[in-house]
């Protein structure tokens, strides 16, 4: 099974006026490293579909460390499910990990032309 994940801190330039990270942005992480888990398990190009059940846990203030994490959960014809989860360390959370947001990601294999094409691999 393929999977993506990536780290990242919370800047600044990533937050609002109180210092908390735009949920906009923290969906575009999500989104990229979905992306890049579907890509690999599809051996293909991908396109976002849908995003079911995102949900936002705690606030993440500037300064937090991130691990985004995606992985295939369930394939079809031409779709398959990312479940993304996100996840930060920090001083409260001792050696664990604190679950911030997740979501499931559909993206579609693609031919050139943007068409959807059966994949190939199975989980």
């Amino acid at each position: 099974m393929k999977a993506s994940k990536m780290s990242r801190v919370v800047f600044l330039s990533d937050a609002n006026q109180r210092g908390i990270l735009f949920g906009g942005k923290l969906m575009a992480w999500m989104d990229e490293v979905a992306g890049v888990a579907a890509k690999r398990f599809a051996c293909r190009e991908v396109a976002t579909a849908a995003v079911e059940r995102m949900q936002f846990y705690k606030p993440i203030p500037v300064g937090t460390f991130l691990d985004v994490t995606g992985e295939v959960v369930s394939v079809g014809n031409t779709s398959m499910k990312v479940r993304v989860s996100v996840t930060a360390d920090g001083p409260e959370s001792g050696d664990g990990d604190i679950l911030m947001a997740e979501a499931l990601f559909i993206y579609v294999a693609v031919d050139d032309e943007g068409r959807p094409v059966r994949i190939e691999r199975k989980l």
